[in-house]
């Protein structure tokens, strides 16, 4: 299978609120991986591809949260009594300013350099 990602994934179980980008309550779930251009949000129950969305997340080592712009760029749905080991949909991180921008790719670095435990 042939690898398009314009940008490198690092893995990243992590806590993160998302929602529609139209409004509505902001749901809990996990991510999986996170990449200078986007996150995979594991979840049963996935936004539709195109939906825009909203994260928001805690970076590992600070303080503060971080929210970003997305669109939901590819979903891998729940299959009830089936064999799918990674329901969820992959996010594309959209309008982010500069200082946004550098810390995710901050994270993406930082984790890419941690030696495996």
């Amino acid at each position: 299978m042939a690898n398009n990602r314009e940008h490198e994934r690092a893995a990243l179980r992590l806590q993160l609120n998302y929602r529609d980008a139209t409004g509505g309550n902001f749901l809990f779930e996990y991510s999986t991986n996170i990449s200078r251009g986007g996150i995979f949000i594991e979840t049963r129950h996935p936004l539709p591809q195109g939906a825009s969305i909203v994260v928001r997340f805690q970076p590992p080592g600070t303080d503060e949260e971080l929210e970003v712009e997305g669109e939901v760029a590819w979903v891998n749905p729940w299959v009830d009594e089936g064999d799918n080991p990674n329901p969820g949909m992959g996010i594309q991180f959209l309008n982010l300013d500069e200082e946004r921008r550098m810390t995710i790719a901050s994270i993406v670095k930082a984790i890419a350099i941690l030696p495996e435990v």
